[in-house]
């Protein structure tokens, strides 16, 4: 009962603060051990035989690696450990990979590896590494996620935290890195990923929010897994483990961390994949298309379009679109008008657009770069909403359904979107409802893609107003929330 009351309260609270930009991440060494990277003890074996010492014996590693630097004259010798181990590139884990598609802003971790800088350059995320005290001064690249690296990164292995020495003087060498710290652990919801009760460098990390909160400390979220029977040799070592993690995870509560208990490992990509869902659900793309010079309904279209952008700012839900001449514009005309009357601009963090990039006349669209757009459209977005769908043929001259809306509609499917087809408006969208009207897609619980038959044929109804559409949309929307 206290693990799935945990839970449940983690994927409201934190999806909650990424949507509201209060959401943070600390990434801990057991995140780069799932990806094939050395534990700490496993990193300082071959030193601590060297010197006489069993790395497994021995619980402060910070120490081993001292008496080595000691012996060595130098820590060159630890440097050379640190690199041939964690300076090769491993397969970047799931976690990783969810955690760069997250609106994370600030992201914390106190391994050296570069998964984080790799999971954000596989989806072309702009990141600024902070690994030294020189890099604070630097000016932040704008819409960029900040990852503070505070001890050290492989690149730099003369700046890297290893030793008693360094950690002692941490305040001394690297102490610039803790306002920045503190602060976040007092304005944000931090999650804590991959720590465990014998990470030497977290127990660094929590004397540090101890430190700024004798009492009542902010509220934070860490996942984290239990010793397994199967993880020890006998029976004796695992009750000792056992017992120690109950201790140490009730000692969390001091610090404000609210522990999120799993069985296995692969449950934390599916809880991120769950808090993915739902900062998605806060997001509507508007899709669709009309041609201004076609006449028609474009009135009509244009009037639904911004109703519809009005009510997702009404609801406080951020606003995707591909920013087009008439479906695009008239969704934001609308979204902007809610966000006036409601006395808030805050447009950086709500009104989320990927103009798609129109071609020279006489020249053809770049079709590879707008399907890797919508692509992108559909997994930002969480629900999709398609508004007319019309094209002008360039054989006939003549309207035609819209074949990249039509694609916008699988782009949409494929990332478990879901999709409310305003049939009434014509073109493609009239085309998606009629697909889905009778189909197989869920329309309730947890894995509901599109609204139900009576909904849809609701939507498609020629007289329908856009008070109706407004009306029909906002019990979906609360159906959706409740939901998650």
């Amino acid at each position: 009962m206290v693990v799935a009351a945990t839970t449940k309260r983690f994927l409201k609270d934190y999806p909650e603060a990424l949507i509201g930009g209060a959401g943070a991440v600390f990434v801990g060494a057991g995140v780069s051990m799932g990806a094939g990277y050395p534990s700490w003890a496993s990193l300082l074996t071959e030193i601590g035989e060297e010197l006489g010492v069993q790395s497994g014996e021995l619980h402060d590693l910070a120490a081993l690696a001292q008496w080595s630097i000691q012996e060595n004259g130098s820590a060159t010798r630890v440097r050379n450990v640190i690199k041939e181990q964690i300076g090769v590139e491993r397969s970047v884990p799931e976690t990783l990979e969810i955690v760069a598609r997250l609106p994370i802003k600030f992201i914390w971790t106190t391994n050296y590896d570069r998964l984080v800088e790799r999971a954000f350059g596989a989806v072309n995320r702009p990141l600024d590494t902070v690994s030294s005290t020189a890099d604070l001064a630097l000016r932040a690249t704008p819409g960029a996620t900040r990852l503070f690296k505070m001890h050290g990164s492989v690149e730099r292995l003369d700046d890297v935290v290893i030793s008693t020495d360094d950690y002692e003087l941490y305040r001394t060498k690297r102490g610039a890195f803790l306002p920045l710290l503190q602060a976040h652990l007092s304005s944000m919801s931090m999650l804590f990923l991959g720590i465990s009760f014998t990470d030497p460098n977290i127990r660094h990390v929590l004397s540090l929010i101890r430190e700024s909160f004798t009492s009542a400390p902010p509220e934070h979220f860490a996942i984290v897994r239990p010793p397994q029977r199967d993880d020890y040799k006998t029976d004796a070592e695992f009750e000792a483990r056992s017992t120690q993690h109950k201790l140490w995870s009730r000692d969390l509560k001091r610090y404000g961390l609210v522990v999120v208990e799993i069985d296995d490992y692969a449950e934390v990509s599916e809880l991120l994949r769950q808090v993915e869902r739902r900062v998605a659900a806060s997001r509507v793309w508007v899709s669709g298309s009309w041609p201004p010079e076609s006449g028609g309904e474009i009135g009509r279209v244009y009037n639904i379009a911004q109703a519809i952008g009005q009510l997702v700012g009404d609801w406080g839900r951020d606003l995707v679109s591909g920013a087009g001449l008439v479906v695009g514009s008239a969704s934001i005309a609308g979204f902007l008008d809610a966000l006036r009357s409601g006395g808030g601009w805050d447009l950086e963090r709500r009104l989320i657009a990927r103009p798609f990039p129109q071609p020279m006349p006489g020249q053809a669209p770049d079709k590879a770069q707008w399907t890797a757009l919508r692509t992108e459209l559909a997994r930002i977005a969480g629900i999709v909403i398609f508004v007319g769908g019309v094209k002008i043929a360039t054989t006939t001259a003549l309207p035609e359904i819209a074949d990249g809306v039509l694609e916008e509609f699988e782009a949409a499917k494929a990332a478990n979107c879901f999709i409310i087809p305003i049939g009434s408006t014509g073109g493609a969208a009239a085309q998606i409802s009629d697909n889905l009207i009778g189909s197989a897609m869920e329309t309730s619980g947890h894995n509901a893609m599109r609204p139900t038959d009576d909904e849809l044929k609701e939507f498609a109804r020629g007289d329908i107003t856009a008070d109706e559409i407004v009306i029909l949309i906002s019990n979906i929307f609360t159906r959706i929330d409740k939901r998650a």
